[in-house]
């Protein structure tokens, strides 16, 4: 038996919205030696990497991002699942740690429930709160995590109680929650006005800086330079409020009249693409 899963089935994370861990592996039975199990680790791992994130998942939630407006009480969150059997599911908040657990998650919401059952082709519906523990700020957007855990029933791997190798696989996923402030709030539609894009070339290729002077988290998924009749793209990591970051661009030298292409995520959990001028 494996007392421990390897360290990446902790740490996968989609690079998108709805993040998927797998967190444990639990084999039910002792006659499944320690080398089958790796085995079978490292062939699920393998596959997963073909798979979008909710592709493993049963119990779903609506929506791929939470966007709690700083003068809401409370907000509901909703939860389906299309499986022929129930789950437990469990949920935390976090304020970045991706490691964190029901214990260790630290976050100024309460999720309630905590923990439920949620049947077979049935709904749920889950209710956040701030506590109002934390004073953030309220010029820009606070960025947290909402994890919910779905546990199957011990059963799921097969009503032959004399099946020997049996699996139990408990999916971990991760949404991003923006405490939004009720001043900025309006502003939203003009994020894309707020972005900026800045060059620097080099002889190993080209660096483009993309500052973001907005009051809210930029969900970029793609940075793309139009050069000629060409299309080059490399993958961005979020920006926070009033934040800059860079994307490089080895072997690749700008021109006169090139552009970017900034993609990132909106509100609704589309990606929408905006073409900026890049200044030298």
């Amino acid at each position: 038996m494996a007392d421990r899963l390897p360290s990446y089935f902790y740490s996968s994370e989609n690079v998108f919205f709805n993040h998927i861990v797998i967190l444990m592996i639990r084999v039910i039975s002792m006659s499944c030696s320690k080398k089958r199990v790796n085995k079978i680790l490292n062939t699920m791992l393998a596959v997963s990497l073909f798979l979008p994130a909710f592709a493993f998942s049963s119990v779903t939630m609506m929506g791929s991002r939470i966007i709690y407006p700083s003068d809401a009480p409370s907000m509901n969150v909703e939860f389906s699942n299309k499986d022929l059997f129930p789950y437990v599911v469990q949920t935390w908040l976090d304020d970045g740690d991706n490691e964190s657990t029901p214990v260790t998650g630290k976050a100024p919401f309460i999720a309630s429930p905590a923990i439920f059952k949620i049947a077979s082709n049935n709904g749920q519906v889950l209710r956040i709160s701030y506590t109002g523990q934390k004073n953030l700020p309220q010029d820009r957007e606070s960025l947290f995590y909402f994890n919910f855990l779905q546990i199957p029933p011990v059963n799921a791997a097969g009503e032959d109680s004399q099946q020997k190798n049996k699996m139990l696989v408990m999916l971990k996923n991760r949404i991003k929650v923006f405490y939004r402030p009720v001043d900025i709030a309006q502003k939203i539609g003009q994020l894309a006005e707020h972005i900026s894009v800045t060059s620097s070339v080099k002889a190993a290729g080209t660096t483009l800086q993309i500052k973001n002077n907005s009051p809210f988290y930029l969900s970029i998924a793609s940075v793309k330079i139009k050069n000629k009749n060409k299309i080059y793209s490399q993958p961005a990591d979020m920006l926070a409020p009033f934040s800059q970051g860079n994307v490089e661009f080895k072997k690749m030298q700008i021109m006169k009249n090139d552009t970017a292409v900034i993609e990132y995520v909106n509100d609704q959990g589309a990606i929408v693409s905006y073409e900026y001028g890049i200044n030298p």
